[in-house]
């Protein structure tokens, strides 16, 4: 069966199925707070220090999405799913259609990670979305800022990693099987989606079969629908494992295929129907061996990602492909506390084999093979919880050259030096402090260097610059903490400097059609804070606040950034009625204008929105089910939003009714 049909079989799968699967016990959702924006301080963290620590001893800003918090936020993309976290946004075509934009950053200026495996999906421009699905994830964890010494190149802004739920275990010997059911929809894009998951286990051998399908239809605004903005995602994975008492071994493998609708402008491209089509399939080992209070942890992954773009819905006459094969792999030790020091010292290597196919050329074929060395350890000392670490990374890109686009073969070499150092003072007291000051780098792509031909996703001609240099960033952190009966909170602001940043910028006529893209180097500077507070009142009532604001600017020539957002806040007044699992809550988000654009970038006027939503959760004999009714946009307000891509020619959603039923099996 090709894989665009999946959406349409999984989901006549899912609602023709029974409920055969034996039954569990689960209990009842744990999440704390009203939302995740005002879980500041979550109870666990290991996507930043690699380790599984508290995460208030964690200096560096981290948020977490799980529980209920990811099941109201589920979107149809990664950056839709986590767009309402103070300091992440969506860099969207509609909805279905987001990456995460971290700080003012994005790109390959954000990891992205599928379950600790680095991948390779969206370095391409704004309109290539991390491939990574989080339908069916235990939760979404985000570090803020450089994250380089862990993940190296590219983890410049930020790392975001979908963390997938453990595989089953049976404690006796009777076999386990269970499942869980979630479906959902989207009135904005007439957009239904359906999850299914069943596992099991025998003793310690675990499996897990999970598939996800959705559709999304022309996106519905107050004026009217937006012509070719729908898309179709299909998506499968299968793990299996074995839990021993001094190791344990897991195996996993995902397909995931996606044809995106590209709208354009109706003035300047009329009738306009380009689509991409785009394949990832993802292969993931991982291996624990225990000893003496050391973990030897390993693993392995594969990743072929193809993207094929077309001019128009017909045609199956490829214009511009784009098709990456990467290996990674790493190898840490956890080694047990020495002289009270605890953490991780690790080395991880990747190689990438990148080929272009079909009419036109925009990169060349290239091959790209980065290690690096690093180690990261903390410590607490009496009031202090202190982590520092270092990496080296050496990279090497090659291509054998490209006669179409007048290249000759060429070589290019990257070395980077980053490290982190950060201390929190009385971490587990209710008021707490925490400065972070980290190196970050990122090593400039193939289609940075070498780019020289039209671009159907950005419908721009994109000029590349083969002599650019690796782009270092130094971020510093300062946060206050809060975390008492009355209130709980978190304020952090950031200066964070980058020198040689990458950029692409406009050239030739200026207004609403580019002549085309050229990239650029400079310096920058962002500056930012970020605020999530929660005053528990009475009854189950809670009122919070996130709010985030970023100024960044080229400090080279003196303008500002690209894709940088706007001032941002959202208050909501929230009830919950425990042990029930019943609540209600009302919103009232508000975007300022930015009024520091890029070029000859678009900055639509401020608006504002209210979203109303409510939910239910019941314990039957199989687990739990959960109902959730949500209405965003409940006053119809017509505005674009800055970090569209489609804010010139069209509005946002309108009215949006989102109804999501979720149950164990």
């Amino acid at each position: 069966m090709p894989y665009r049909e999946l959406a349409a079989a999984l989901m006549g799968l899912t609602l023709a199925a029974s409920p055969t699967l034996r039954a569990q016990t689960t209990r009842p959702d744990s999440t704390r707070g009203p939302d995740a924006t005002a879980r500041a301080l979550p109870a666990m963290q290991v996507t930043a220090s690699a380790v599984a620590t508290d995460a208030r001893r964690i200096a560096q800003p981290t948020a977490l999405l799980d529980g209920a918090a990811l099941r109201r936020n589920q979107g149809a993309s990664l950056g839709e799913t986590m767009e309402q976290i103070p300091g992440v946004r969506s860099l969207s075509m509609s909805t279905g259609i987001g990456k995460p934009v971290i700080r003012g950053l994005t790109n390959n200026r954000v990891v992205t990670l599928a379950n600790g495996q680095r991948t390779e999906t969206q370095q391409w421009g704004h309109d290539h979305a991390p491939n990574v699905e989080s339908a069916d994830a235990e939760r979404i964890e985000i570090v803020k800022g450089p994250g380089s010494v862990l993940y190296g190149s590219d983890a410049l802004g930020g790392v975001v990693n979908v963390v997938r739920r453990p595989l089953p275990s049976a404690d006796g010997p009777a076999p386990l099987v269970r499942g869980r059911l979630a479906l959902a929809y989207n009135s904005a894009n007439l957009s239904p989606s359906a999850t299914l998951v069943a596992e099991g286990a025998r003793g310690t051998f675990g499996w897990r079969l999970s598939g996800t399908g959705r559709r999304a239809d022309d996106l519905r605004t107050p004026s009217g629908p937006l012509a070719n903005s729908g898309n179709l995602t299909g998506y499968l994975e299968g793990a299996a494992g074995w839990r021993g008492a001094r190791q344990d071994l897991a195996v996993t493998a995902s397909t995931r295929d996606e044809t995106i609708r590209i709208a354009d402008d109706p003035i300047t491209e009329p009738g306009y129907t380009g689509r991409q089509e785009i394949r990832t399939h993802r292969t993931t080992v991982d291996a624990n061996l225990y000893r003496g209070g050391h973990r030897l942890q390993l693993q392995g992954g594969w990743e072929d990602n193809e993207r094929a773009e077309f001019e128009n819905a017909t045609t199956t006459a490829v214009t511009l492909g784009l098709r990456s094969r990467t290996a990674t792999g790493f190898v840490h030790w956890h080694h047990r506390p020495w002289l009270g020091i605890t953490g991780v010292i690790g080395a991880a290597l990747q190689h990438t084999a990148f080929r272009t196919f079909g009419s036109e050329t925009l990169i060349p074929d290239n091959t790209t093979t980065a290690l690096g060395l690093y180690a990261l350890e903390q410590r607490s000392i009496g009031d202090w919880s202190l982590s520092t670490g270092a990496r080296f990374d050496a990279r090497a890109l090659s291509t054998p050259g490209n006669e179409v686009l007048g290249l000759t073969a060429t070589s290019r070499r990257f070395e980077a030096l980053t490290g982190t150092f950060g201390a929190v003072y009385r971490a587990t007291a209710p008021v707490s402090v925490a400065v972070n000051v980290a190196r970050g780098f990122r090593a400039p792509s193939a289609s940075d260097l070498f780019a020289n031909g039209f671009h159907e996703g950005t419908r721009a001609f994109e000029i590349g610059r083969p002599d650019l240099r690796v782009e270092t960033s130094l971020n510093t952190d300062l946060g206050l903490r809060v975390r008492t009966p009355r209130l709980i909170g978190e304020l952090t602001g950031y200066v964070n400097q980058i020198r040689d940043y990458i950029y692409l910028a406009p050239v030739g006529r200026p207004g609403r059609v580019l002549d085309s893209l050229q990239v650029q180097q400079g310096n920058a500077r962002l500056v930012g804070a970020e605020l999530a507070v929660t005053l528990p009142l009475h009854g189950g009532v809670s009122l919070s606040n996130t709010s985030d604001a970023v100024h960044a600017t080229n400090t080279t020539n003196r303008t500002a950034l690209p894709f940088v957002p706007p001032f941002r806040t959202a208050t909501t007044l929230r009830w919950e009625q425990r042990p029930l699992g019943r609540s209600l809550a009302l919103t009232s988000e508000w975007h300022a204008r930015q009024t520091r654009t890029f070029r000859d970038d678009v900055a639509p006027p401020a608006w504002h929105a209210l979203h109303v939503s409510a939910g239910t959760s019941r314990l039957t004999a199989r687990g739990l089910v959960h109902i959730d009714v949500s209405v965003r946009n409940l006053l119809n307000a017509r505005y674009r939003d800055f970090m569209s891509r489609y804010k010139e020619f069209a509005d946002a959603a309108g009215r949006t009714l989102i109804l999501r039923l979720s149950a164990d099996l």
